[in-house]
């Protein structure tokens, strides 16, 4: 994991996917890329915590994650608890690898925005 940075920008690759954090005003949003396996989730978790500064509220960006295993959203479900112990303010934007989950574990307790519901062509 070696960030690139810019004066507003670090990129982070995690082996499948990656995450870049964007400052916006008073709020960093985290959009992650690619794809969250048992391989790389732990990776892309220790690099959302390198990310996100003490106090500054974030966003995390999931809807251009192609896939999200098991084992990746069970990470996330780790993160999301310690954010909540250390009463960081967070939200996660849902995207399509994201809300079959979502629907599976409904006591997830993450905090979505966004999450749009099926459309009219998904049948």
């Amino acid at each position: 994991m070696r960030p690139v940075r810019s004066t507003d920008t670090a990129v982070v690759d995690c082996a499948g996917a990656r995450v870049s954090a964007h400052v916006r005003g008073p709020a960093t949003v985290l959009v992650v890329e690619g794809e969250i396996d048992i391989c790389n989730s732990g990776r892309l978790v220790a690099a959302i915590r390198r990310l996100v500064h003490t106090g500054t509220p974030f966003v995390l960006d999931l809807r251009a994650v192609d896939f999200m295993a098991v084992s990746g959203f069970r990470d996330l479900m780790a993160f999301a608890d310690e954010c909540h112990q250390a009463r960081v303010g967070w939200h996660v934007v849902a995207g399509h690898a994201l809300r079959p989950l979502l629907r599976v574990f409904a006591d997830h307790q993450l905090p979505v925005v966004g999450e749009a519901g099926p459309t009219a062509s998904s049948g």
